[in-house]
């Protein structure tokens, strides 16, 4: 009977998911928000993707944190803006399977709003798949079970290959910069050479002139 009442449950979650829908970041609140504020916000939206740490997934210690190490920008007057909301959301998420600085690589190279609309799409795709396959399953208690199994074993080599490739991009990023900053050394020289070439030339006109 305590499996029949969880099953019956579950769907209902499962259907809730199948049908979710992320806020737009147009959506998200217009006015700066206090960290309470902010808290009350997201985390009844947190808590559809994410798991709960010290009963919230989004918690004051976190938004420090992701401030000092430079994650988040710093609130204006303790304050919080519609890019911090849409940041915090996406750390939240992405943290739950990659470390901090690893989420921050993945979503730091957009503009917010853009990097939120691409984020809310595939998580919403994900999320909505997934739900979606595991509602074919049914309500056998057994075939869930090996479903769980297969979600799970599933989640844990995708996280694999996103840190191989995430390891695999960040040496040719550093190659970039250091590209951009061997072009940047060698157009400052010739534009030196080019200055010296000139002043030599005013010289050589002035000496011209004086005789």
């Amino acid at each position: 009977m305590t499996d029949e009442k969880n099953i019956k449950a579950l769907t209902q979650k499962l259907k809730a998911l199948e049908d979710l829908e992320l806020p737009a970041f147009a959506d998200l609140p217009s006015i700066d928000l206090y960290m309470d504020q902010v808290l009350g916000y997201l985390n009844p939206i947190l808590l559809s993707v994410c798991r709960a740490q010290d009963g919230a997934p989004l918690t004051p210690n976190m938004i420090n944190n992701y401030v000092k190490g430079g994650y988040l920008a710093r609130p204006v007057q303790k304050k919080y803006g519609r890019d911090h909301l849409a940041m915090l959301y996406m750390l939240c998420s992405v943290k739950q399977n990659l470390s901090l600085p690893e989420a921050s690589a993945l979503l730091g190279d957009k503009e917010i709003a853009t990097a939120f609309a691409d984020f809310s799409k595939l998580q919403t795709e994900s999320v909505r798949q997934t739900a979606a396959e595991v509602l074919t399953v049914g309500k056998d208690a057994r075939l869930l079970r090996k479903k769980a199994l297969e979600l799970a074993l599933r989640a844990a080599a995708q996280r694999r290959i996103a840190e191989e490739i995430l390891a695999a991009l960040a040496p040719s990023a550093a190659g970039d910069e250091k590209k951009k900053e061997k072009g940047a050394k060698k157009a400052q020289k010739a534009k030196e050479k080019a200055a010296a070439k000139a002043a030599k030339g005013d010289r050589a006109k002035s000496g011209a002139k004086s005789k």
